[in-house]
């Protein structure tokens, strides 16, 4: 079905993902200017047929999608991670950031670590810290101090959500792992 999707997409001129945007998105801020419904009409498509038939995870990454959330950038906006995809896909898979050394997050209020909190009380799994591991600390800080400080930024439940998506994630791998090899 996804490569049916994948097909249809491309006979339309329709790129999933980035491909309407022409900045890249590891330097500079981006934004995604295209309605909501067309972005479910054709963009969106494949994403959701293979969410639907597999249990991947989904990457998100880090521009601003105007139609849903002109304040956040993709990976950390509530309307989109729990309004879109947990709602109205009605994925509860794992979720992941793009890296968050890319400009747009680092750059972001609160730089990496405020972005790597809004990316988890927005539903997001994982947040992955991959070009430069010596911002690994400032992202835990920041995460401890959202999850313990005044406020608590970082909901109880909200982890716990993400917590049990995770351990699914690891049962089906390790079942994976398990498995009789193919003839």
């Amino acid at each position: 079905r996804s490569r049916e999707a994948l097909a249809r997409l491309e006979q339309d001129g329709a790129t999933p993902g980035l491909g309407r945007v022409q900045t890249d998105t590891h330097f500079f801020a981006a934004r995604l200017t295209t309605p909501a419904d067309e972005l479910a009409a054709t963009d969106w498509r494949p994403f959701r047929a293979v969410l639907q038939a597999t249990p991947s995870l989904l990457m998100l990454g880090h521009a601003y999608v105007t139609a849903v959330d002109p304040r956040e950038l993709a990976s950390g906006s509530a309307p989109l991670v729990d309004g879109v995809v947990r709602r109205g896909w009605q994925h509860d898979g794992v979720l992941v950031t793009d890296d968050l050394c890319m400009s747009p997050p680092y750059y972001a209020e609160g730089g990496i670590g405020g972005s790597a909190v809004r990316a988890l009380a927005a539903g997001v799994d994982l947040v992955l810290v991959s070009y430069d591991g010596s911002q690994v600390p400032a992202v835990l800080r920041a995460l401890l101090a959202a999850y313990s400080g005044e406020g608590r930024a970082l909901l109880e439940s909200v982890l716990a959500a993400s917590e049990a998506r995770l351990d699914r994630m690891l049962a089906r791998l390790e079942r994976a792992e398990q498995a009789p090899a193919a003839p």
